[in-house]
């Protein structure tokens, strides 16, 4: 009988120890960065470029979805994207969802502008070099050729911002940027700006009101109510049309049954 109880004993504390175990795995905080898949020099947090069939990427690609289905007058074909404050992740859900847009087996041709003429960070996200762009387009009238880029993803071109000037917003306001963008919308179905943070610069107010709407890019438990609707009244009297919001640094967890249906 010893023997027995003192197996039972055993295979008890095996028992608990896994359990244990597992309760020290569920309180594991992911940050959901997805890992590279190919050799690329962009950044891993770009999860429709590196994990397109991931439950991340299927959030861009339901707010694509979204943004297709809106009802309009006139067709949505340029988007601008800010935020608040600094640090929403405003930069990388443009990026995101601008590639998979352009993964839409629609084919439609997207183009992804840095518009953020003060601190301009998209090529290094995705891991290039560029010289002229956006704001060489507007102030010194560089050849439009010379300024597009092919990053190697079909469908997609970009627009970086070019060399950072001292009047960023009086360029961004200015009939020749309008002839710009006019030109731009006749050859691509969608066009994704990116700009600053429309509370401490003026930028995405003047850029809003001469596109097809804005979309606000709200960082969850961080960004207050009060500093939203701040940034609300700022677009309101900018004249730009408010399409929504993207609620970026949600933290939730997905029943088993739906991995399994993914």
């Amino acid at each position: 009988m010893g023997k027995i109880t003192e197996a039972l004993k055993k295979a008890a504390r095996e028992k608990l120890s896994r359990l244990e175990k597992l309760e020290d795995k569920a309180q594991v905080k992911y940050e959901f960065i997805a890992k590279k898949t190919v050799e690329s020099k962009i950044d891993p947090r770009v999860v429709s470029f590196h994990d397109p069939k991931s439950t991340v990427a299927e959030q861009y690609k339901i707010l694509r979805t979204n943004i297709q289905a809106i009802n309009s007058k006139t067709p949505i074909k340029l988007i601008t994207l800010t935020s608040s404050t600094h640090s929403e992740g405003k930069t990388i859900t443009s990026i995101n969802l601008a590639i998979s847009m352009a993964h839409d087996l629609g084919k439609k041709n997207i183009l992804l502008v840095d518009a953020d003429l003060r601190r301009a960070s998209i090529s290094r996200y995705l891991g290039i070099k560029s010289e002229n762009g956006l704001a060489d387009l507007i102030a010194d009238g560089a050849n439009i050729d010379d300024t597009l880029l092919n990053i190697g993803i079909d469908n997609l071109t970009f627009l970086p911002a070019g060399k950072i000037p001292h009047n960023p917003a009086e360029l961004l306001g200015s009939t020749k940027l309008k002839s710009i963008l006019n030109q731009l919308k006749e050859k691509y179905d969608y066009i994704i700006l990116d700009t600053p943070p429309i509370i401490p610069v003026t930028d995405a107010g003047v850029l809003g009101a001469q596109t097809d709407g804005v979309i606000m890019v709200i960082q969850a438990n961080r960004t207050q109510q009060g500093v939203v609707k701040h940034a609300e009244h700022l677009l309101k009297q900018a004249h730009a049309k408010l399409l929504g919001y993207i609620l970026t640094n949600i933290q939730y967890h997905i029943p088993a049954y739906i991995y399994r249906y993914l």
